[in-house]
This record gives C-alpha cells, structure tokens and sequence, in this order.
C-alpha cells in the first residue's frame, strides 16, 4: 500500500524467521561463544558453566568433546553434560558410511543432548553448533526450541565462526558472545555480563 506522500510504508521489523520483532521479545534471550574449529569450544562453554554456577546459577546443557585414537587423530565427539556431575554418551564416530564430513552421527547422542538440556536451569549450553546445525539438522530443532520459549533459559550456544551467520540469522539477535581464542580474564567478564542478563529478567 502506497501512503499519502506516495511513498510506501516502512513494513514492521520482522526476525529472519518472521517472526515480527514485538513477538520475538518474548523469546528467551541467547549468547554465543564462536570459534574457529580447534579452538576449544567446549572447554570455554565448561569453564563458563563453573563461573556462572559460582554465581548463584543453575547451569544445564552439554558440549562435545573431541575424542582421539593413540595417534591424536579425531575419532568422532562426545556429548558431555555441564551439570555435576557429568554424563556422556557417543555423538559421532568417524565412518565408511558418514552422514556429514566423513562422520556417522547417533540418534542416541541428539537425544541425550535433548535430555541434558531439558534439565531445570536458567542457562543452557549448547554446543557445538556447525555445518550439521547451519542446514537445520543435528541440534538445530533443540537449539531453535529453548529460544522460542516465552519463559525460558538463557541460551549460550557455541558455534562455529563459519557458521554464525547462517545459525544467528534464524533467531533473534544474541544479547552478547565472546570470540575465542580468549583469555580467561575476557571469558569471566562474559560470565559477569551473562549473569547480569539473567538476573535482570
């Protein structure tokens, strides 16, 4: 529709999953730890958990450690519970047979995930966020869930830096990240800042 001076209306802010912007803010908010593969992820996201537990919070969620062969070569991921005290189950394992980059990923692994992340928090970590998760498979569907949740956790997702736009584009804007490689110092001011949002809503 054409206005008065012919100039057509601005049309109302809309997220990337068209959701109008009004509607978007009564979606749980969410952060993100990015890196490049390699760079820990998941060991950043642990130690963020000890700090904002060390905080008063409750902490839920999981990251995928890295497992090895003898050699050092990456065998496939783990998912491992941030909670106390951890739990683990097999995620992926390299295949002849893969389902994405020479990996065959477990339903049993996503559904465990799901489990770790359903526990009563108010954060929840999900990690780690990548190629699976960018074409809205792997830990999509949960990390997509806990956002949309009117009264829900605070999110930390950790994602792959090639990856962010893809992933964040489909939710609403992130209220903060931090970039590794990172220093402890910089990953406490997060978890000062992350336990400022929660304890502001």
């Amino acid at each position: 529709m054409i206005g008065p001076s012919g100039a057509r209306p601005i049309p109302p802010r809309v997220t990337a999953r068209g959701i109008p912007a009004t509607r978007a803010k009564l979606m749980s908010s969410w952060s993100a730890i990015v890196g490049a593969p390699g760079t820990q992820k998941g060991r950043a996201a642990q130690k963020l958990a000890q700090q904002l537990t060390t905080r008063g919070l409750r902490v839920a969620g999981f990251v995928q450690i890295d497992v090895l062969d003898a050699a050092g070569e990456e065998l496939g991921w783990d998912v491992v519970s941030v909670a106390e005290p951890p739990r683990s189950g097999i995620l992926a394992r390299a295949s002849q047979t893969p389902d994405l980059c020479g990996y065959a990923f477990e339903d049993a692994g996503f559904a465990l995930a799901k489990d770790f992340a359903s526990e009563t928090a108010d954060v929840v970590i999900v990690g780690n966020l990548g190629k699976l998760e960018a074409a809205k498979l792997g830990h999509w569907p949960l990390l997509e869930a806990l956002v949309a949740q009117s009264d829900g956790p605070h999110v930390v997702a950790c994602v792959r830096d090639s990856c962010l736009a893809t992933i964040a584009l489909a939710l609403p804007d992130p209220v903060d990240y931090v970039e590794l490689p990172t220093d402890d110092a910089t990953l406490a001011d997060f978890a000062e800042r992350l336990s400022s949002v929660v304890s502001g809503r």
